[in-house]
């Protein structure tokens, strides 16, 4: 008796032990899969080896051709509402593209470009354009009704900017 009591203590304590072994490997695991798993977050976030960067990179490569500044001479000169106290209003622009079909759109279609611009202008308050958001603001319907124009008659591509290089009201 004293034998079966002894062998049971053995094979509880051995079995103890078994489980405190597996608790640990199985902890330790845990651990390294966390580690794991952590650095490679860190490096495919934000290193530079990892497939998200490479896309980047792919992206970067389609560079723009050089930039072309389109003259729109000669200056637009329009007369402003007869109830405004500036009479007249001046602009000479200037627009940006880095596509060579879409600089050869805006001279081909100079003229259409031209009449839209001169009713756009037309319709202006100098009291609106003194400020500098209603400068802001024509600029950017000149920007999108040139880009409409290219759009409908050019065959597409775009107009990344305009600029006006003279604003005169008087």
């Amino acid at each position: 008796m004293a034998e079966e009591e002894s062998l049971e203590e053995e094979t509880e304590g051995s079995g103890g032990s078994k489980k405190k072994l597996i608790l640990i490997a199985v902890g330790a695991l845990v651990l390294i899969g966390g580690a794991v798993g952590g650095t490679l977050m860190v490096v495919g976030n934000g290193g530079g080896d990892g497939d998200q960067p490479a896309a980047m990179e792919e992206e970067e490569v389609v560079v723009k051709g050089d930039p072309t500044y389109v003259d729109l001479k000669p200056a637009f000169t329009v007369n402003l509402a007869p109830e405004d106290p500036v009479g007249f209003l001046q602009i000479s622009m200037q627009v940006l593209t880095h596509s060579s079909d879409v600089a050869a759109a805006i001279e081909k279609h100079k003229p259409l470009i031209r009449n839209n611009l001169v009713t756009l202008f037309s319709q202006q308050s100098s009291i609106e354009l003194r400020a500098p958001e209603g400068k802001e603001a024509l600029q950017k319907a000149a920007h999108t009704m040139i880009q409409k124009v290219i759009d409908d008659q050019g065959g597409g591509g775009e107009v990344d900017n305009i600029f006006f290089t003279s604003f005169v009201m008087q």
